[in-house]
């Protein structure tokens, strides 16, 4: 499990991936957090990833893994699939509100907000070192999930032939629980159409997609609740827990 920009799942004040993977564990699932940094490039995180993975492989005595990224963890599963020869090692990768089209949001922050560029990345890398990076490198993250950035990233990673690739997108509608979500979705539609929040539904879309997050208690779910980030004024009704066992449960059926 690959988490995506902002935090990284060995973050002791907020667990990225909360009780999913004590739960799935408890349902039979060898399961495991990649430890890759939360401000760091794609290709460097992906450089950690790979080393990661070679070494569950090794301990677990396994031929390959499963890989699901949230959101720029999607990115660095391509990446290291793609570019760093692990093609023979990963039998799936799914993403989750990953922006393979990039983000307007990173278009926003980039080229409108009114504080120099130099500023907020000194501010993000200081919020980086306090979340436990260790050699944060903010701006150039955000810079390369701009729409511009990850269309040299789609004609530079292709897809492997031998791996599935699936995704799943999630959107926030008017019937979201919370007024910060709506508004952040509110603004991005302009540019994207619907969206999670952060990332618009048409970017997420890579490979088999597999359609809208949702469930019959939650029929708007945003970027963080997808992987049961509810702790930002999420929507507690949606359980995360399930669906990523039914994602895991898919890939079994088809002996991923």
């Amino acid at each position: 499990m690959v988490s995506g920009l902002g935090f990284h799942d060995q973050n002791r004040i907020l667990h990225y991936w909360g009780n999913i993977p004590d739960h799935l564990k408890q349902h039979g699932c060898d399961i495991y957090t990649a430890h890759q940094e939360a401000f760091i490039s794609i290709p460097d995180n992906a450089v950690k990833l790979k080393y990661r993975i070679l070494d569950i492989l090794e301990k677990s005595k396994k031929n390959k893994i499963n890989i699901i990224g949230h959101s720029k963890g999607g990115l660095e599963a391509r990446y290291l699939v793609s570019k760093l020869g692990m093609a023979d090692h990963v039998a799936s990768v799914t993403t989750l509100g990953t922006p393979h089209q990039g983000t307007y949001l990173a278009d926003i922050i980039l080229g409108k907000l009114p504080i120099p560029k130099f500023a907020t990345a000194r501010l993000a890398n200081l919020y980086a070192t306090l979340m436990g990076d260790r050699r944060p490198d903010s701006l150039r993250a955000v810079v390369q999930v701009t729409t511009d950035s990850m269309k040299r990233f789609n004609n530079e990673v292709p897809d492997a032939s031998k791996v599935y690739y699936q995704s799943y997108a999630s959107h926030v509608n008017k019937e979201y629980p919370n007024m910060l979500w709506k508004t952040m979705a509110y603004i991005i539609r302009e540019y994207e159409g619907k969206n999670d929040g952060m990332v618009g539904v048409e970017s997420a879309k890579w490979g088999d997609y597999k359609g809208l997050i949702n469930s019959p208690n939650a029929s708007s779910v945003s970027h963080a609740d997808m992987v049961g980030l509810t702790q930002f004024f999420g929507n507690a009704k949606f359980d995360a827990k399930e669906f990523l066992a039914d994602v895991i449960h898919d890939l079994k059926l088809r002996k991923c």
